[in-house]
């Protein structure tokens, strides 16, 4: 366990707390309440997390609360969560389960691991091909829950039952999180694996008596799972906090438990199959694209307009870790003041060495900081636990000003922003960010008073009533931005029969091939309208760019068509509205 201190307060009794009155204008009576309130909140913490069963299902529920809205109603995003979920529906219909493809294009960026988990879950679930995007999605809710419970553990084994509570839901509220647990990719299982290994190094760390065989065998087989999901990014995150503590420790001796005789061979067991085979399978070509091209190619440069310069992450990360990333940045005098004790220490090697790499690294995208998150969570809840006393600076008054300003902004500004845009009024979404301003106007109140561990329980529990609204009611209703749903369903209304074929000039989204069909032609204009003029039952989506050429070619080869559809969009994935047509040959 943490060698921290003792608490500077009986922390089993919320009662016994003192805390001196703000020295600001409030009435007694205001105070009074805020006070009472503050009192409830706590009590009803310190009761819930004197069981470690409690704790940890309270945590789960409000996890999934996090998680759900919007889950099953949001369609594909583009550009990343389509083509690994496309790729998984082709290992199905082509029943192929070595190669990873995309249509008839190769997609050798990372290993088959996600693959297999997304097509694990399309047949759990009956469905196979047929699945809808929440079916692929289900390994990255898995994965999100799995974190947020590994951070309840490595809290608890690093502290107490309420750091890995406070860790916890620090992490379920978290926007990277949600937005992860959301989408058909890697990072969500990916951050999952990295906790069960960072947990295990931290047993390791802490005891120096080796782990169980059970705790062994555990270790390896995430560490496997890690590598077949996302190749060596474990390596950067578990790889630098082992070399910088073996460093400290001017030892390796406490390695020496890993249980590396047995571990050994059976990472090989569970990894080299997969990797030899899709060798020989594609002429090592796969090792040329995700080592060569992708993973160094990020190294090396800003890949897919995504370089940024180093700092971005410590900037941006107020705003993807939000609300948590409040409350650690007011932690940061009490984890520097703390930082020799072996919890702390423990944290900080898991956090600094990576994130100075990413900063570094210039291809820069929000996720790949998500495996520190956890730390960062579960040293703001050592600080909370310990109370520390730089909260009530006016600094830290005017820092704590973000978890309102957040929640206005997205609460209010989502609903808006769809009336705007969108010309829909929703007033359960507009309600429920009024009540999300309200909680986070009444935590901002309670953290004035100095009661800042209720303040953060407050504060979590706004994300949910958020989330609910941005999730679950706004962001489905942004029609302009979900372009593929709206030429799905111009399509299903103006076929010409039964079972169609589709080809589109000007928008290669990979959404459109996951929700038309495998066999969707993306090509140019001209030969969108030779497609078109061919015998068989055909729609062409003709994006306004290219009407003038997809016209000429139909005049040249003296064919009859009609445009039968127009509409517009909003292309997230370059920032501009961009307006279709849907033609198809005149009726006779």
């Amino acid at each position: 366990m943490s060698d921290l201190g003792p608490y500077p307060v009986d922390p089993n009794s919320p009662a016994s707390h003192t805390h001196a009155p703000d020295s600001g204008t409030n009435s007694p009576q205001e105070h009074d309440w805020i006070a009472t309130l503050s009192d409830s909140i706590e009590a009803w913490l310190f009761a819930l997390c004197s069981s470690r069963i409690k704790a940890l299902m309270a945590l789960l529920l409000f996890a999934l609360v996090c998680f759900l809205p919007g889950f099953n109603s949001i369609p594909p995003v583009d550009r990343d969560e389509a083509r690994f979920a496309q790729a998984s529906k082709q290992m199905m219909e082509s029943g192929d389960y070595i190669d990873i493809r995309f249509q008839d294009s190769t997609r050798y960026k990372k290993p088959v691991g996600i693959y297999w988990l997304q097509v694990l879950s399309a047949k759990a679930t009956g469905m196979n091909e047929e699945a809808p995007i929440w079916v692929y999605r289900l390994p990255s809710l898995a994965g999100a829950i799995l974190s947020v419970g590994l951070t309840f553990l490595i809290g608890l084994r690093m502290s107490s039952v309420r750091v890995g509570f406070l860790a916890g839901i620090g992490m379920a509220a978290a926007i990277l999180l949600g937005v992860e647990a959301r989408l058909a990719k890697t990072d969500a299982m990916l951050l999952a694996t990295i906790l069960a290994v960072q947990w295990l190094i931290w047993e390791l760390y802490d005891r120096k008596e080796g782990l169980t065989k059970g705790q062994g065998i555990l270790l390896w087989c995430a560490f496997s799972l890690s590598v077949l999901i996302k190749g060596p990014i474990i390596l950067i995150v578990s790889g630098a906090t082992i070399v910088l503590l073996s460093i400290l420790e001017r030892s390796i001796a406490w390695l020496k438990g890993t249980g590396w005789k047995y571990g050994v061979p059976l990472f090989l067991v569970l990894t080299l199959p997969w990797f030899i085979i899709i060798g020989i399978h594609t002429d090592w070509a796969f090792y040329f694209d995700a080592v060569g091209t992708d993973m160094l190619g990020k190294v090396a440069t800003g890949k897919e307009s995504h370089g940024a310069p180093p700092g971005t992450y410590l900037g941006a990360s107020i705003g993807t870790f939000w609300p948590t990333s409040v409350f650690f940045i007011l932690s940061i005098v009490w984890i520097w003041k703390e930082r020799k004790s072996k919890a702390v220490l423990f944290a900080l090697c898991w956090i600094l060495p990576s994130w100075i790499l990413f900063e570094l690294v210039p291809t820069k995208l929000p996720h790949y900081v998500l495996p520190l998150m956890p730390a960062m969570a579960i040293l703001t809840a050592h600080a909370l636990q310990a109370r520390a006393t730089s909260w009530n600076s006016l600094w830290g008054k005017i820092l704590a000003l973000l978890v309102p300003i957040a929640a206005i902004l997205l609460g209010l500004g989502a609903p808006i922003g769809l009336a705007v845009i969108e010309g829909i009024i929703n007033p359960a979404a507009m309600g429920l960010g009024l009540v999300a301003t309200g909680l986070a106007l009444l935590a901002y109140a309670i953290f004035k008073r100095g009661r800042v561990m209720a303040s953060f329980v407050l504060t979590c529990l706004v994300a949910p009533v958020l989330y609910l609204s941005l999730h679950g009611t706004v962001f489905p209703e942004f029609r302009s931005v979900w372009i593929s749903n709206q030429m799905v369903e111009a399509v299903e209304r103006v076929k010409p029969c039964e079972s169609v074929e589709v080809a589109s000039a000007g928008y290669s989204e990979p959404s459109l091939v996951f929700l038309m069909g495998t066999d969707t032609v993306m090509t140019t204009a001209a030969r969108t309208a030779d497609f078109l003029l061919e015998a068989g039952c055909r729609v062409a989506i003709v994006e306004k760019s290219e009407e003038k050429r997809f016209l000429e070619r139909i005049a040249k080869k003296e064919g009859a068509v009609e445009n039968i559809h127009q509409f517009t969009g909003y292309k997230l994935n370059g920032g501009d509205w961009q307006s279709f047509g849907l033609y198809r040959l005149k009726m006779q």
